[in-house]
């Protein structure tokens, strides 16, 4: 019992490193203080705290100054010193700077307080050798059995801060002699006249003001203050304008216009005045302060914070075990509950620990999962790309978002996402089933397709319902037609047929018409472009117009004098104009203004008018009426085709949307602007042509011209067009030669014949006509070719599809255009 009491009683030199065990070893009978197990309960305290302690502290105790020390402090000491310094008298140890240490002792010792020293000059002796440093420490009293018992010191070595100190104060010397040839805003105040300012760009930048603020009153400086600094800051500067003085120097705080932050400004003014004192002028030099002020308050809060800390460290010594123990069970509680899937794996993938989710999620126990790769529970597809993730893992990278399949122990796959990162030749990783996820986006997915395949077929019933309506109603004018001549013709009565061939005609033309602007609705429509004077081509319709729309109305044209050229098929510009002045017309029962403007416009930026337009030079035509107008919700349907609000067979549905088509094709847009009551107001938008535009326009007749003899090749698969054709340029006095496809039209190609003109319908069967247009100009670089379509099948038709020499028309023709086309190419 009595060993037990006495190792009970010297417990507190437990611990602390080596200098616990050297405390423990040493002969302390033969000290003042004799054997440990009698010294007082403050020493006691103390030394378990000194022993317990990563900062260096050494105590002094009684009135010899006996001295203790820990590890942390022993490192300050020499070979020669330590440890020869434990239990030796403080006085006699540090006799040759105890001028310096012990006047702060003495006051400790007698009651005076705690001392604290920064930044202190001492000279040290290591190794025989006397050396200066600068150390930060404190002097604290230790309570005995009669009062004062001894001194605790906590101290630390700054010799390096503070040279780096010394370094970063010439640094700011340097710094501030710089701005103060540089980067200082200056400031000139006229106290004449009412504090009448002027700055200089400098000042403006320091001050976050706009570059044009270099005049500025007194009051606006004032609002630019801190409302905190305010009041403070403006009676300083007036008085010192009042006091007398010369010199004025203040500090306060802005917050600057430009982007709301709050800076520091130092100001040094000069302030000069007259004999008398009075004052005439204030010069002045501005400079950004805020890192320094931010610099010096954290320094402040730094060395606040420090005093060395020191304070606590034995209470949180004395915690912190539990609270390690605390955080270890707080993070295996997570572990252990989490629904992600958490792993730590080795850098060659092996599984090194799973917390209990990976059972949960896949059915496999730890035990099955550990020192495994993800190869053996992995889809054969992933594996690959798994191991590529695993090496850039072990490069340093992070993985997130990684995906991949791995097996579960029913045998089905479970998508899994992972998150990863590489700590210490390891990989941190949480995996997160996203199974259901995938499996939801995949049927959003179907069910987008399929609302996208039956609005796709909604539309195409429409299309399909518009295109048999109108066609049906056609095709019932030309068969019924057709009936009736082939009656009266078995009747031997012929004097009606004029009537019968001129309805059949019409709605011949109506349906061309119809499947002319199915196509430029389709953008399908193969254009042929030239470079139009838009001026000449709307004045030569005048007349036209107004035949059109009848004496009702009337009809303003305002031609910009200057309206450059532009580029497009001037018939379906043509068409597109007699469109829009239809509509205006069936908009204005009651009568109105129809106006059509030209004027030239350039898009920088898109607008709500042009947001198809690339940036570039335009021509606009303006055709607007003072109509009826249109509802919000028919101006949003407008270029749909077949969408009408015209009664059942007065309109199709497809004038707007062919001129859509045809501006879209030109490269130009086109767009409504409508107001129910108002009238509506339609622009097209076509790009600008640098050429000249070409003499005639849209209707201009040409010579007529008889030929000459000269042969015409025809390659045509349809048999009755190509009769059509040759039975017309025989009656005309051509050579004809015709074949029926692109093959045996090459083969006439390559012989001897002369051939003054080419005409070939596209769309043959094997060899296109633009395939065999192209082998024929190989052997015949000259020949003329005139292409017949009726419908473009190459995106290539719009534009870079005509070679100089090559033209093209439409199916179906009037023959007496066929005729003038051809006899203008051979003219040539």
């Amino acid at each position: 019992m009595a060993a037990e009491r006495t190792e009970n009683q010297v417990d507190f030199l437990a611990g602390g490193g080596d200098m616990g065990a050297l405390m423990r070893a040493y002969d302390w009978r033969s000290s003042p203080l004799g054997p440990p197990s009698g010294w007082p309960q403050g020493l006691r305290t103390a030394i378990r705290i000194l022993l317990n302690s990563y900062h260096p502290i050494f105590i002094w105790w009684g009135p010899e100054l006996i001295q203790f020390y820990n590890d942390a402090y022993r490192a300050t000491l020499d070979d020669q010193q330590h440890p020869r310094a434990l239990g030796e008298q403080g006085r006699a140890f540090w006799h040759e700077i105890w001028h310096i240490i012990g006047p702060q002792v003495d006051q400790v010792m007698s009651g005076g307080g705690p001392t604290w020293h920064e930044d202190q000059l001492i000279p040290v002796t290591r190794n025989g050798e006397l050396t200066y440093g600068y150390w930060t420490y404190g002097y604290s009293p230790l309570d005995g059995d009669d009062g004062i018992g001894g001194v605790m010191v906590i101290c630390r070595d700054v010799t390096k801060d503070h040279q780096a100190n010394i370094a970063l104060r010439e640094r700011e010397a340097e710094l501030a002699r710089v701005q103060e040839i540089g980067s200082i805003g200056g400031l000139e105040v006229d106290l004449r006249t009412g504090f009448r300012n002027r700055r200089s760009p400098e000042y403006l930048r320091i001050h976050g003001l706009p570059p044009d603020a270099v005049n500025e009153s007194h009051q606006d400086w004032v609002a630019r203050v801190h409302p905190e600094d305010r009041e403070a800051t403006e009676q300083k500067f007036i008085e010192a304008v009042k006091s007398g003085v010369q010199e004025y120097s203040v500090q306060y705080r802005i917050i600057r216009p430009s982007d709301g932050a709050l800076r520091w400004i130092s100001v040094k003014s000069i302030i000069e005045r007259d004999e008398s004192g009075k004052p005439l002028r204030l010069v002045g030099a501005h400079t950004d302060v805020t890192e320094e002020v931010q610099s010096r308050e954290a320094l402040q809060r730094s060395e606040e914070q420090a005093k060395q800390l020191a304070l606590k460290l034995a209470e949180l010594n004395a915690t912190l075990a539990e609270r390690v123990r605390e955080k270890t069970r707080e993070r295996d509680r997570i572990w252990s509950v989490s629904r992600d899937l958490l792993m730590v794996a080795d850098y060659s993938g092996a599984w090194r620990t799973v917390n209990p989710a990976w059972t949960q999620v896949l059915g496999w126990s730890e035990t099955d999962l550990l020192d495994r790769t993800s190869r053996w529970l992995e889809h054969p597809d992933d594996q690959a790309k798994t191991i590529a993730e695993i090496e850039k893992l072990a490069l340093g990278y992070q993985t997130i978002r990684f995906e991949n399949r791995l097996r579960h122990k029913d045998g089905s796959y479970r998508w899994l996402s992972w998150t990863a990162t590489p700590d210490n030749e390891l990989i941190y990783c949480v995996a997160r089933d996203v199974t259901e996820e995938k499996a939801a986006a995949e049927r959003l997915k179907a069910a987008e397709e399929a609302l996208r395949q039956s609005q796709k077929m909604e539309a195409v019933g429409q299309l399909t319902g518009g295109i048999a309506h109108d066609f049906n109603n056609l095709l019932t004018g030309i068969v019924g037609s057709l009936d009736l001549m082939q009656t009266r013709l078995g009747q031997g009565r012929t004097e009606s047929l004029p009537r019968y061939i001129d309805a059949a005609m019409t709605s011949a033309n109506r349906a061309a018409s119809l499947t002319h602007r199915l196509l430029a609705f389709a953008r399908r429509q193969p254009l042929v472009p030239k470079a139009v004077d838009a001026n000449a081509l709307v004045m030569s319709l005048e007349d036209l117009l107004r035949r059109t729309i009848g004496e009702r109305l009337e009809l303003h044209i305002a031609a910009a004098p200057d309206l450059w050229s532009t580029l497009c098929d001037p018939n379906q510009l043509e068409s597109a104009l007699l469109n829009l002045a239809i509509n205006a017309r069936d908009a204005m029962p009651d009568g109105g203004r129809l106006s059509i403007v030209t004027r030239n416009i350039h898009v920088g930026t898109i607008t709500a008018d042009t947001p198809a337009l690339t940036p570039g030079d335009y021509i606009c035509i303006a055709v607007a009426d003072t109509g009826t107008g249109m509802t919000a919700d028919v101006l949003a349907r407008a270029f749909d085709p077949f969408f009408t609000t015209k009664p059942i067979g007065q309109g199709t549905g497809l004038g707007l949307s062919m001129i859509y088509g045809f501006a879209r094709q030109s490269n130009g847009h086109v767009s409504i602007d409508s107001h129910v009551g108002l009238g509506t107001s339609v622009k097209l938008y076509l790009p600008r042509h640098e050429g000249a535009a070409s003499e005639d326009v849209a209707g201009t007749q040409r010579d007529e011209h008889k030929s000459a003899g000269e042969t015409v090749l025809v390659v045509e698969d349809e048999p009755v067009v190509r009769a059509v054709v040759v039975e017309l340029l025989q009656d005309e006095g051509y050579h004809v030669l015709e074949a029926i496809d692109g093959t045996s039209g090459l083969a006439v190609l390559q012989g001897n014949a002369k051939i003054d003109l080419l005409v070939t319908d596209v769309g043959l069967p094997g060899m296109n006509g633009r395939q065999l247009a192209d082998q024929a100009r190989e052997t015949r670089p000259d020949l003329k070719i005139l292409f017949i379509t009726g419908y473009a099948e190459s995106v290539a038709m719009a534009e870079g599809f005509l070679l100089p020499g090559m033209e093209m028309i439409t199916k179906p023709f009037d023959l007496d255009i066929l005729s003038r086309r051809i006899r203008a190419m051979i003219s040539v």
